[in-house]
């Protein structure tokens, strides 16, 4: 636009020489007209050959941890650039230690090359870059910025806060157990033998005590005697409306990474499923170079990041496995509020998947009728659950009472502090 207004200029004063029969006018305009194109192809032929590349030394990173950030601008044309500034653009409230920006004069076939720390101090999955260049004519007559094609993402971690003890399902001891309701049996578990029943699998058949008696006996297994729990959170944006949404979600986010930890402590089987979304869904590694004539032109362009258009639930398995919370703790830093499923339909659509041998473990900021008749008709199916509330004692006491005919326990979370004093003693 700045280039089209010198050239309608120029123009005018061109037209106005030849009215006058003015050659030194003439002369003018034709050297400003000069001057313009000439500002116009330096400004586009110096910022057309360069090459960036970005290095980020660690993409997991726990809160309070710095990364390191390294910059590297080739000329890769043949000829020089006068001058040119770069900055590398990263979350505006992230404590740097050093440049990320940088003034130089490029030569043919140089480089340039700086290198920052940053300081993640808040759980997400933030986004370093893209690198921002600017260069110019010599006569100031216009500067043009460029924009890199590469962006990076780091992944911070959410607090885990260390619980001493926290009873999974009501009122039982934390860690292996013998459990009362039979549903699954550990064949490694031999509890005794019975008599041979019409049906009894061939691998279940005791063949000493047969061999010894002379009638077929049957083993008998004790039932599995791990529980776990299957962590669901739920992060949709309507029901964290109000004062301190975005601290009650952080805090909800926490409750379910320290009970995936706890877990894990007691080698117990664990997974989650939550209705958040996932910000590496939408994240952009790869953006489209955008050359402006406008800095604020040049950061709108690259401000937002594409929409989710798809309400699949992000789990991680139920399982036992060594890594298991360590992939749940990953996935909880790039969740984001959702407005899609609320809590009760993502339970609907998941529960036929999850095993009944693991308790459920809803957290939540409240609990409706609605979501308080589908955590009925889990318990109707064979679940244990414990809900926890989070920030919410009105909530809190709305819970206990819608369900406390079903013998669900309910715990509420206020503070980080309340996750150290859970106890067996509390439910």
């Amino acid at each position: 636009m700045r280039n089209a207004l010198w050239f309608i200029i120029g123009g005018i004063v061109l037209a106005l020489a030849f009215a006058l029969r003015s050659p030194y006018l003439a002369y003018a305009a034709y050297a400003f007209l000069l001057l313009v194109a000439i500002a116009h192809f330096s400004s586009w032929a110096w910022l057309s050959g360069l090459d960036c590349q970005r290095t980020v030394d660690r993409a997991t990173v726990h809160q309070g941890e710095s990364i390191t950030v390294d910059v590297v601008v080739e000329n890769r044309r043949g000829w020089p650039i006068p001058w040119l500034y770069v900055e590398d653009l990263h979350p505006a409230d992230f404590p740097r230690a050093g440049d990320n920006a940088r003034l130089a004069v490029l030569m043919p076939g140089r480089s340039l090359r700086f290198q920052y720390r940053l300081t993640c101090p808040r759980r997400g999955y933030h986004r370093i870059g893209p690198l921002l260049m600017e260069s110019g004519d010599l006569f100031g007559l216009q500067r043009r910025f460029l924009t890199g094609r590469r962006q990076d993402y780091v992944s911070v971690l959410p607090t885990v806060a260390y619980i001493e003890t926290f009873t999974i399902a009501a009122r039982r001891p934390q860690g292996p157990v013998r459990i009362t309701n039979r549903i699954y049996e550990d064949p490694s578990r031999i509890a005794g033998v019975r008599e041979y029943q019409r049906g009894d699998p061939l691998n279940r058949i005791h063949w000493k005590a047969s061999a010894r008696t002379g009638d077929l006996f049957t083993k008998q297994a004790e039932p599995s005697n791990v529980l776990g729990a299957t962590l669901v959170l739920d992060l949709h944006r309507d029901a964290y409306a109000g004062e301190k949404a975005e601290q009650r979600m952080e805090l909800a986010i926490t409750t379910v990474a320290s009970l995936a930890y706890l877990l894990q402590l007691s080698g117990e089987q664990l997974g989650m499923i939550t209705n958040a979304r996932d910000a590496a869904d939408v994240a952009r590694y790869e953006i489209a170079g955008t050359e402006t004539l406008s800095r604020q032109d040049a950061e709108s362009g690259v401000a937002g990041e594409d929409r989710a258009d798809t309400l699949r639930p992000l789990e991680v398995p139920t399982r036992r496995s060594p890594v298991q919370a360590l992939h749940i703790i990953e996935n909880l830093a790039r969740v984001l509020p959702t407005d899609g499923l609320d809590v009760g339909a993502l339970l609907m659509a998941e529960f036929r998947k999850q095993p009944r041998d693991a308790t459920l473990i809803p957290v939540a900021p409240r609990v409706t009728p609605e979501f308080a008749r589908v955590l009925a008709q889990m318990k109707l199916s064979g679940f244990s659950v414990t809900v926890f509330i989070i920030d919410n004692f009105h909530g809190y006491e709305e819970a206990s009472v819608l369900l406390a005919a079903d013998g669900i326990d309910v715990l509420h979370i206020e503070t980080e502090r309340d996750l150290h004093e859970i106890s067996p003693a509390r439910i």
